[in-house]
């Protein structure tokens, strides 16, 4: 069973990224008839709308913070089925960066190198 991986993606980019991998996963399919790429797109939006409930509407993800997103998925009869079960986010949080160098700043005084 195929599975989409974004990779590490800021969340405000990981529509695009759902899209651009799935075309790039799929592309021999697609090359052999087996997908159109309408089916493909198709795919990717049914994904982005399940994600987009979750990252924005649920968990209320900062643009700026990262995620890495992983799901099954099936083909038949020219058409991609998420395996939704299997579905997987990981949210990194972006710390302010204010605070970052504060303690970079700290860190440093106190190893004396």
């Amino acid at each position: 069973m195929p599975t989409l991986n974004t990779g590490t993606i800021i969340a405000g980019a990981y529509a695009d990224k759902v899209r651009r991998t799935l075309f790039a996963t799929t592309k021999q399919l697609q090359e052999s008839g087996v997908l159109k790429s309408e089916d493909v797109a198709y795919g990717s939006a049914v994904l982005n709308q399940v994600l987009y409930k979750i990252i924005v509407e649920t968990l209320k993800c900062d643009k700026g913070d990262v995620v890495r997103i992983t799901v099954d998925y099936d083909i038949k009869d020219s058409k991609i089925n998420w395996k939704l079960d299997t579905l997987k986010i990981e949210w990194f949080v972006r710390k302010n960066q204010e605070e970052v160098d504060k303690l970079v700043k700290e860190t440093l005084t106190k190893i004396n190198i």
